[in-house]
């Protein structure tokens, strides 16, 4: 005669050792990418960072205004508040024939803009996190505010000043 080694009827002792390692992977899981980490215990304080655009028409280099709201034009996250604005015209290097030589000119209605934009964040050992934005120098970034958008990188991440 066979015994059976079944618990309570329907489980055995596999079985029941199988349930209990997925629930707790699972509740493992749910700490880990529901932020039930480490908790950021930093200050939040002011940070500026600088993004330059590169060839952008010159309209939309004329467009910013300090004061108003930066966006992402991919996730439409509020950035901060344009704190400085300035331009320059877009130069490109060309060889001229009648000189021999080349030149750098400017190319009539592009200009290359850089946006100084602040908002509130906090650092971390890996990290500046502005307006729940991941910040770093060489990232790029697709800027948009009240009539224009454009790509940049950011070339430049202050503390607040």
């Amino acid at each position: 005669m066979k015994k059976n080694r079944k618990l309570f009827g329907i489980f055995n002792i596999v079985d029941i050792i199988l349930i209990l390692l997925i629930i707790i992977a699972g509740v493992v899981g749910v700490k880990l990418f529901m932020g039930g980490g480490k908790q950021d215990t930093s200050a939040k304080k002011a940070y500026t960072y600088v993004v330059e655009g590169r060839e952008v028409l010159t309209e939309t280099a004329e467009a910013p205004i300090i004061g108003g709201k930066v966006f992402n034009s991919s996730t439409g996250a509020y950035l901060g508040v344009a704190k400085e604005v300035a331009s320059e015209p877009y130069t490109e290097v060309i060889f001229s024939k009648e000189t021999g030589a080349y030149q750098k000119l400017p190319v009539e209605g592009y200009s290359n803009i850089t946006l100084t934009v602040e908002g509130n964040g906090t650092e971390t050992e890996k990290d500046i996190t502005v307006e729940g934005t991941t910040v770093k120098v060489g990232m790029e970034l697709n800027v948009k505010g009240k009539g224009y958008a454009f790509k940049g990188i950011v070339v430049e991440v202050r503390d607040g000043e």
